[in-house]
């Protein structure tokens, strides 16, 4: 019974570095490589590479293209995204994003992004200043309504951001929705400048964001922090919830040393 048992553990062992063997060969290559190539370079025989790339394909992790190259899939991209939120919303992180729902009576994001997707790693909120109904640990969408989304689409230059819209479109959730390309542009541009992002009503009715980057050692953003609030509220307290997102970001990044 043990033998048996130990011949299973040392042939699972054998298959899970098998695995992981294919998934770093193929990350190391910008084109990707065949299953001719992998079995070649990792001395498996065509049989076991096969029946690992089925399995690595059926869950995500490789996508097979046109030319028969296996390359990276989206379960990979998702725990790129999962170990960059780990990473930025350390326990460190959380605490100022606490600090900041308190100073700002409203409740506090983090997000980070990864190419054109955002995704929100960490919510402080209370019962006396709840989330966003649609905001939770997750994915969000629509980036040029969002005062976040807004943060992460000022980072693009021109083409990748022609290519984002013709991609997602700018569909309007509100009457108060930029839709309009050049007025977003615009508006894009002014975030830039002021490394600042509002939105008033453009994602929720009666509803109001403002967003400051956070910015890794070299300088590029790699997310934002954000508060909430009433369009009403935000009117009269624009100056005070500015300032808090702004240190609230320069300390995030400060508390965050592996980004």
């Amino acid at each position: 019974m043990s033998t048996t048992k130990s011949s299973r553990d040392s042939a699972g062992i054998r298959s899970a570095d098998r695995t992981l063997a294919i998934l770093d060969a193929v990350g190391s290559a910008p084109d990707g490589l065949t299953a001719a190539e992998l079995s070649h370079a990792l001395a498996l025989s065509p049989a076991t590479t096969y029946r690992l790339l089925a399995t690595l394909q059926e869950h995500d992790y490789l996508v097979r293209s046109r030319e028969s190259r296996y390359i990276l899939g989206r379960a990979v991209d998702e725990l790129g995204r999962a170990v960059r939120a780990q990473i930025l919303a350390t326990p460190d992180a959380r605490r100022v994003l606490s600090g900041m729902r308190d100073a700002a009576r409203a409740p506090a994001y983090l997000t980070v992004f990864r190419g054109d997707d955002i995704a929100v790693a960490h919510v402080a909120d209370s019962a006396q200043h709840p989330r966003i109904g649609q905001l939770h640990v997750g994915f969000a969408e629509s980036a040029h309504i969002t005062a976040f989304g807004k943060i992460m689409l000022a980072e693009k230059d021109a083409a990748s951001l022609t290519r984002y819209l013709d991609r997602h479109g700018a569909r309007a959730l509100t009457a108060h929705s930029i839709t309009n390309e050049a007025a977003l542009r615009e508006q894009l541009d002014e975030v830039r400048a002021l490394q600042i992002a509002t939105e008033v009503e453009e994602y929720m009715p009666k509803l109001a964001c403002i967003a400051a980057p956070v910015r890794g050692r070299s300088g590029r953003t790699i997310g934002a922090v954000s508060v909430s609030t009433t369009a009403e509220d935000f009117a009269s307290r624009a100056h005070d919830l500015e300032r808090i997102v702004r240190r609230g970001a320069w300390h995030v990044a400060s508390a965050s040393p592996g980004v």
